[in-house]
């Protein structure tokens, strides 16, 4: 107003004058429109509950229904409530559904004004907290004896189960096996991989350690990492 006044001197001498120029001052920063956009794309945050999320909803609200501005859109209860349910939370959305689809199915109608779906979202965080609370309560820490001289079965469930090789190298190997092994896989090229092998060859391949999936040598079949499409053979 002081800006107003040396600005143009003489000009404010009533409280007619005074007040139009405040007018003249709140339609030029009205707030209306940043709020409605605010309104708009605002979702529940990390921080706050859902009565408080529901408070600052409320807030915007009367912020863009006082506002002057004739091209800014009023909110209803409706849209209220629509712009509560639409921040919330995925986990909590899901539950929130849940729960009314649960009254539908008992023939009652769940309450979806905007205050409704805040006391029922509200029930739902109080839930979550008491779970949580109660798993942490009966959730044991387990710390491995001293004195125990036998591995814990729990330490020895988490260590990785590493199957060991059934067989030498290929060329560790004595000259007469490499020669049975390479007669095997000339008997084994008539079939397809993965296919059904005669008892004879089958016998073989597990006195040989050649797997009768993929026909190399090395492993068996319950060890074979081969998928659908196999490198070429050894």
């Amino acid at each position: 107003m002081e800006n107003r006044e040396s600005s143009h001197p003489g000009q404010l001498k009533s409280i007619d004058a005074i007040l139009q120029a405040l007018l003249d001052i709140f339609q030029r920063c009205d707030p209306g429109s940043k709020a409605y956009d605010e309104f708009l794309r605002t979702r529940m945050r990390p921080e706050e509950t859902a009565v408080d999320f529901l408070n600052r909803l409320l807030s915007l609200s009367v912020v863009i229904n006082s506002s002057k501005d004739p091209t800014v859109h009023r909110i209803t209860d409706e849209e209220l409530a629509a712009r509560f349910r639409a921040g919330l939370p995925g986990w909590m959305m899901q539950q929130l559904r849940e729960k009314h689809q649960l009254l539908v199915s008992l023939h009652q109608v769940p309450d979806v004004s905007a205050w409704g779906l805040a006391g029922t979202a509200m029930e739902i965080e109080q839930n979550r907290s008491h779970n949580q609370v109660t798993t942490r309560k009966f959730k044991k820490k387990y710390v491995p004896g001293r004195t125990n001289a036998v591995l814990d079965s729990r330490v020895q469930h988490h260590q990785p189960n590493r199957q060991q090789r059934s067989s030498k190298r290929f060329q560790d190997l004595e000259e007469q096996d490499k020669d049975a092994i390479r007669a095997l896989k000339e008997d084994l090229k008539p079939y397809e991989l993965k296919a059904t092998l005669p008892c004879g060859i089958l016998k073989r391949c597990r006195e040989l350690s050649v797997c009768e999936s993929c026909h190399r040598y090395g492993h068996n079949s319950k060890g074979c990492k081969a998928r659908d499409v196999f490198s070429p053979k050894n």
